[in-house]
């Protein structure tokens, strides 16, 4: 209680609608996910950051936070070789889990993708849910394991607190509040928990669920010194490259950032209507995913994978253009290889079963 107790002055002028340093931000951050049990300072960090609007400072500490608490990843790969494309969730609606199945193009491309995962908050399959399917049990996969399978297969899921015994608290409040008691609102953790890696990545994308956020993200990843990021908001309110409408650009290069807007016609794209994107029940989504990997899905949800498994391309310098990028991501796609990385890490980490009987109900 009295460490609990030392941040209550940090608190209360976040409470009274005042900037924290990053420096402060760290320190309440780390206290709260070491010492709160009951998950009630969690959720007022959480709710008063939220509400007074959080700074590129503020978040910065908040991932600071993470690198002193996290157990770090090594694996014998140059770091320009690894991305991750998670981004933040928290989409007007719902649509196939677009990071998650694009994330398995870049590994058949033959980068590492380290697939930060987490649990569905505002929707019925996040990428645990989706990993889970096929008997990958994100909460078994210890350092050594997860270690092993990126380098062997070139993606594996994780979940970092279940790895790292100083997050191991904070992964059982978050849980308590999100899961247990099913609170579903997007927070400051969900802004930011998967710019965050274990491993030092200087490429990536990021999809924010809102346009308000993107200039902050983009100064937040020049702070964390990413040597290239692209992040992005769907305008018809997604968290990932729409092919439905205009998706807004941030293009974070070292120190130096481009703002610009495209449509899916400039990125080579057939615009489509939200239907066309939509999923609906788990079991619906997790179909949907299958067919995309093994390139039969519809052309709506296919695009929408391969045009943000393209931008990570772009962003790993692989392709000139994100237009590029896409159409790489397509070949891919269609030549089946995304879903041979499927089976592999299935054979190495899940239930084979699992996967033939979901490709026996495609049938």
């Amino acid at each position: 209680m009295e460490k609990l107790q030392s941040i209550d002055h940090l608190l209360a002028k976040l409470i009274d609608g005042h900037d924290l340093t990053s420096e402060e931000t760290e320190r309440l951050h780390s206290t709260i996910s070491l010492y709160d049990t009951e998950g009630y300072h969690y959720a007022i960090f959480l709710a008063g950051l939220h509400t007074k609007g959080e700074t590129a400072d503020e978040l910065f500490g908040y991932i600071e936070s993470f690198r002193k608490l996290v157990t770090p990843l090594k694996i014998k790969v140059d770091t320009d070789r690894m991305i991750d494309l998670s981004g933040t969730g928290g989409g007007a609606f719902k649509t196939i889990n677009v990071s998650t199945a694009a994330s398995f193009v870049v590994a058949a491309a033959g980068y590492i993708v380290a697939k930060a995962s987490n649990f569905g908050i505002t929707s019925p399959t996040g990428s645990v849910d989706i990993f889970a399917a096929f008997g990958i049990y994100i909460a078994k996969l210890n350092k050594e394991k997860i270690e092993k399978t990126l380098e062997k297969i070139g993606i594996c899921p994780f979940y970092v607190p279940y790895f790292s015994p100083k997050l191991a608290n904070r992964g059982k409040i978050s849980r308590k509040v999100f899961g247990e008691r099913k609170v579903k609102i997007r927070t400051p953790s969900h802004l930011v928990f998967n710019v965050f890696s274990p491993l030092p990545l200087t490429h990536r994308i990021y999809g924010c669920y809102s346009e308000k956020y993107l200039d902050i993200l983009a100064n937040l990843f020049m702070k964390l010194k990413f040597q290239r990021s692209l992040i992005f908001h769907g305008r018809i309110g997604m968290p990932e490259i729409s092919n439905v409408g205009e998706t807004v650009f941030i293009e974070q290069n070292k120190n130096r950032i481009k703002k610009y807007i495209l449509k899916p016609k400039d990125l080579g794209i057939k615009e489509v209507k939200i239907g066309d994107i939509k999923t609906g029940t788990k079991e619906e989504n997790i179909r949907d995913f299958i067919r995309v990997l093994k390139g039969e899905g519809s052309r709506g949800k296919t695009d929408l994978i391969a045009i943000n498994a393209g931008a990570a391309f772009y962003a790993l310098e692989d392709v000139l253009t994100i237009k590029a990028g896409f159409k790489k991501a397509r070949e891919i796609l269609r030549s089946g290889k995304s879903y041979l990385v499927l089976k592999k890490l299935v054979n190495k980490l899940g239930d084979v079963k699992l996967l033939r009987n979901l490709e026996e109900s495609l049938l």
